[in-house]
């Protein structure tokens, strides 16, 4: 990492994200926000106080939970975003002119935010997002708020599940050529844990390190694989990683490799690149194929630092199965000398198109809000609500106890499904330990003037890669598992349940608080 790098991954993202505005945009929400803002205004209900909850029903990819990401961008474009910017939009379309002199009057959104920390474990139906508001401004703060947070939730997931089934193997990201948001696609990724990318506008605006080697027409460029192998290291000592699969990997490829660092070995050792000679490889049976490379390189070089670089489609479930055959064949030792290279299937989220994160009313002035629904999974919570993690007396995950911001929640007795009420725990005699309370204020504007609180929302990038390591220390290994993992609990307090219930019932959309 040099200077350049390590000043921006240390400066708090969401200053990068205020000073380059990398993602805003002069209407970040759909009309039937703007529609329902207006109507709102028109009916004098604009000024009404509203509780909007952000979460997720189901999580991505088979997994049990998420990785939350977006939240320094939502901070962001939030913060930067104007009422007086849309004026000429609204006239040009024929919003309603007492509408529009509204706005006139207005700048910044009026809004509490209270969130996980980015790069949180979140699991179904947990608050992530809390935006205590105006009727109004809740529409607004929807669009925005989902345009940000279900993409980079999205990919960070499927780039933490890659980065876990890689164990402790260094995985870079290069999916820029395939990505639908190639800069998202980067910065989560590093976010969750990878060791960097090839995106060179990722390094420009983010700090994220970025490397890159030769590509397969480097060689194509040349009469022989040899002659570009030796132009390389003539010209790149300190990039001693040879593409080794243009021609025949193991009869070409390897023996080209091993020629060429034999005749640069010593400006190689003067350089201090001697230890990080490799190859890539980029097509067929991936753990056969490394396996055999790394011990004719090591042997015929009589060195054990070789790198042996996989790539060509990987994901988390290619990348385990690698493992487990390595395993299996007893050759565990070569593990440690392979890293990734993942693009187009953990930057495109291949497997789970979109995250299904929705943002729902649950109060408007004190009264509990409730959607009700045929299908008992769209039921929405009621209430301004939080969430603690529940531990055993080993610090051992439990659940997660959503319950109202105002409750008593460290004296709940009672456990109870979030859709289920026969399904419930009891926490008799202080059995288990209710934690503090996840969701932090993060964010307050009065629509004049606005604060960043808290050191939530003023983190830098190499701060916010280590959120999430407490909350998967408390997980057991079977909910982190790739394939199969234990559904986590997620339960609602006693009280909350019952105001719930009680809605659902009496077909209440509404109930006094």
């Amino acid at each position: 990492m040099n200077n350049f790098e390590s000043k921006l991954l240390n400066t708090p993202l969401k200053d990068i994200f205020l000073k380059k505005k990398v993602f805003d945009e002069l209407l970040p929400f759909d009309e039937y926000h703007l529609v329902m803002a207006q109507s709102d205004y028109l009916l004098n209900i604009h000024n009404k106080s509203a509780v909007k909850t952000y979460f997720y029903r189901a999580a991505p990819f088979g997994s049990s939970y998420i990785l939350t990401a977006g939240l320094s961008a939502f901070l962001a474009k939030v913060d930067n975003f104007s009422y007086k910017q849309i004026i000429s939009y609204l006239e040009n379309k024929g919003y309603k002119k007492e509408y529009i002199d509204y706005l006139k009057m207005r700048d910044k959104i009026s809004v509490k935010i209270y969130s996980l920390p980015e790069n949180s474990v979140a699991f179904p139906n947990e608050p992530i997002i809390i935006l205590e508001t105006t009727l109004h401004d809740a529409r607004i703060l929807e669009g925005i708020l989902l345009s940000e947070m279900n993409f980079a939730s999205l990919v960070a997931t499927k780039w933490h599940r890659i980065q876990k089934a890689a164990m402790n193997c260094s995985v870079m990201e290069f999916g820029r050529r395939r990505a639908q948001n190639s800069l998202k696609a980067s910065l989560y990724s590093y976010m969750a844990g990878v060791s960097g990318t090839s995106n060179c506008e990722a390094n420009h605006f983010f700090g994220i390190p970025s490397s890159g080697t030769m590509g397969h027409e480097f060689i194509q460029s040349f009469a022989t694989e040899y002659d570009s192998f030796d132009k390389w290291l003539e010209i790149n000592p300190e990039k001693p990683l040879l593409l080794a699969d243009t021609i025949d990997t193991l009869e070409s490829g390897v023996e080209n490799a091993i020629k060429v660092f034999k005749k640069h070995k010593d400006k190689l050792i003067n350089l201090g690149s001697w230890n990080k000679i490799g190859i890539r490889i980029d097509s067929g049976d991936l753990a056969y194929i490394a396996l055999q490379s790394y011990d004719r390189i090591s042997k015929a070089l009589d060195t054990k630092d070789v790198t042996i670089v996989l790539s060509n489609d990987l994901d988390e479930f290619s990348i385990q199965d690698i493992f487990t055959q390595l395993t299996q064949a007893g050759k565990e030792y070569i593990i440690k000398h392979i890293s990734f290279g993942v693009g187009t299937k953990g930057a495109t989220a291949w497997g789970n198109p979109a995250l299904g994160g929705v943002c729902k009313i649950t109060e408007i002035n004190n009264t509990y809000i409730l959607k009700i629904s045929n299908h008992n999974e769209k039921t929405t919570i009621p209430g301004n609500l939080r969430s603690s993690f529940v531990i055993d007396k080993n610090g051992e995950y439990i659940t997660s106890l959503i319950h109202f911001y105002n409750e008593d929640y460290k004296s709940t007795s009672k456990f109870v499904h979030v859709f289920d009420d026969s399904k419930f725990m009891n926490n008799s005699s202080s059995k288990y330990d209710i934690l503090s309370v996840r969701q932090h204020l993060v964010y307050i504007s009065d629509g004049k003037k606005s604060i960043f609180e808290g050191k939530y929302s003023c983190q830098s990038m190499l701060e916010i890669r280590e959120n999430s390591k407490a909350d998967l220390d408390m997980l057991d290994w079977s909910y982190k598992r790739i394939v199969k993992p234990h559904r986590a609990k997620v339960s609602l307090s006693d009280k909350v349940f019952k105001v719930k219930n009680y809605m659902r019932r009496n077909n209440l959309l509404q109930m006094k608080g």
